[in-house]
């Protein structure tokens, strides 16, 4: 069986600082997967390098894309929509913003998507969209509802693709354990965690989900540096340099990424530490 991941996440970067990791890894077991990047990046941040590159901001992110998506060995796919910024950005407000986006169309892209690549796991933003960012909640909205559709002979007919339906829902998520430490050693250091992030707009004591909602580890070790280097390809956004830990002890006890299956649905306390566990009657 020739094994498929299909990914939609909000902006050039999610694939490589989000769960870059474990697309290299499974990149590197054969598996045949696909980055769907839904928005151009352009209201991003950038680093004090870039402060001249706002006017051009979203050649440089597609440019930073490409390499990092090559870098981590996989398929580069783009639903075409302007960046929405953060909570309460102007960007917001324009027409063509991807949270203004017709839900129709935008799941129609999805679906599209999934029954041309057939991918077996399909993985997207939680419902937080990790630190509740706008663009991150819609793909979680269009790609949880394409999920099902794409499975539907009844929707969507007029792409005159035939139904699909992939057999794992993933979202990414990370647990509040790790953030609360990280509160603990800013207000140790006096620092807001209320207001972090280079625009300090992010709140930290909203970040993350219950640890026990956690059902999928990926261990993604033998990878580091591969996705070290797809982050580096997104220098515009720091390549993300600036982690306030040690890389050593990141890289022991950091390099994994976690995920909430949600479909097919599991009871509570479910562990596995495998996206494809059990779909080739491996484990």
């Amino acid at each position: 069986m020739q094994k498929r991941l299909l990914a939609v996440l909000a902006h050039p970067d999610d694939e490589s600082f989000g769960p870059g990791g474990t697309f290299a890894r499974y990149v590197a077991e054969g598996v045949d997967v696909h980055i769907a990047i839904a928005t151009d990046g352009a209201a991003g941040s950038v680093v004090d390098d870039y402060k001249d590159a706002h006017d051009r901001l979203t050649a440089v992110r597609a440019e930073e894309l490409q390499k990092a998506v090559g870098i981590l060995g996989a398929t580069l796919h783009t639903l075409g929509y302007r960046d929405s910024g953060y909570i309460n950005d102007p960007a917001g407000e324009h027409p063509d913003a991807f949270i203004n986006a017709p839900m129709v169309e935008a799941v129609g892209k999805v679906v599209a998507l999934i029954r041309q690549i057939q991918p077996q796991v399909v993985v997207t933003h939680d419902e937080m969209g990790g630190y509740l960012h706008p663009d991150h909640i819609m793909c979680w909205k269009i790609t949880t509802a394409a999920f099902p559709a794409a499975g539907d002979l009844a929707q969507y007919s007029e792409l005159g693709l035939a139904p699909y339906q992939p057999l794992r829902l993933y979202y990414s998520a990370f647990s509040n354990r790790w953030v609360k430490w990280a509160i603990f050693i800013l207000r140790l250091s006096r620092r807001d965690p209320t207001q972090f992030g280079r625009n300090k707009d992010i709140d930290l004591t909203k970040v993350g989900v219950d640890p026990a909602r956690i059902t999928t580890v990926i261990d993604y070790r033998p990878y580091w540096e591969v996705k070290a280097r797809a982050s580096a390809a997104h220098a515009s956004q720091g390549g993300a340099g600036g982690r306030f830990l040690p890389e050593w002890l990141m890289r022991r006890f950091m390099a994994k990424d976690t995920f909430i299956r949600a479909y097919p649905p599991v009871n509570n306390g479910f562990r596995e530490t495998n996206l494809f566990a059990g779909l080739d009657g491996n484990q």
